[in-house]
C-alpha cells in the first residue's frame, strides 16, 4: 500500500497529465492544500554557475514543458553542507563533489526529487538554451 506521499505524487502526477501545460501562468499556481506548481522560464546554465539544493518539507517534480535540460543529482549523505537549512524557504545548499548523476529532461520530461536527493537543476546540456519549466511542489506530512 502506498505512503501519503507516494499517493501525493501519483495524484500530481495524474494533474500534470490532464491539464494543458502551456496554459498554466509563469509563477506560483496554487492547486491545493498540498500542491503548488512554480512555472519559470529561463536560459539554462554552464555547471559551474549551478549550485546543489535539496528540500525537506515538499518533494519535487521538476517538469520540463519545452526546451532541455540537465539536472545533476547525488545523495545528501554524499555531500557536503554549504549553508545551512532555511525554514523560511525550504532550501538547503550542497558543495559539489563527484559522483553524482545526471539526467536530461525534455518536453514533457520529468524527475522526481525526494528530501535525500541534491539536485542542480538549470544546467545546461550542449550550450545555453531558454527553458520553459515547472516545478510542482508536493507537500509531505
Amino acid at each position: 500500500m502506498a505512503n501519503k506521499t507516494e499517493e501525493r505524487i501519483n495524484k500530481a502526477l495524474e494533474y500534470l497529465n490532464s491539464i494543458n501545460l502551456d496554459e498554466l501562468k509563469l509563477g506560483k499556481n496554487e492547486v491545493n492544500e498540498w500542491l503548488y506548481i512554480n512555472v519559470q522560464e529561463y536560459m539554462t546554465k554552464n555547471l559551474s554557475e549551478c549550485r546543489f539544493e535539496s528540500h525537506k518539507k515538499y518533494v519535487d517534480i521538476q517538469m520540463m514543458i519545452h526546451g532541455i535540460e540537465a539536472i545533476e543529482t547525488a545523495d545528501i549523505d554524499k555531500l557536503e553542507l554549504e549553508t545551512d537549512y532555511s525554514d523560511e524557504n525550504d532550501v538547503m545548499f550542497w558543495k559539489q563533489k563527484a559522483n553524482q548523476m545526471r539526467s536530461v529532461i525534455v518536453d514533457g520530461g520529468y524527475v522526481i526529487l525526494y528530501p535525500q536527493n541534491a539536485h542542480m537543476p538549470c544546467v545546461a546540456v550542449d550550450k545555453p538554451v531558454k527553458v520553459k519549466k515547472l516545478v510542482a511542489k508536493v507537500r509531505i506530512d
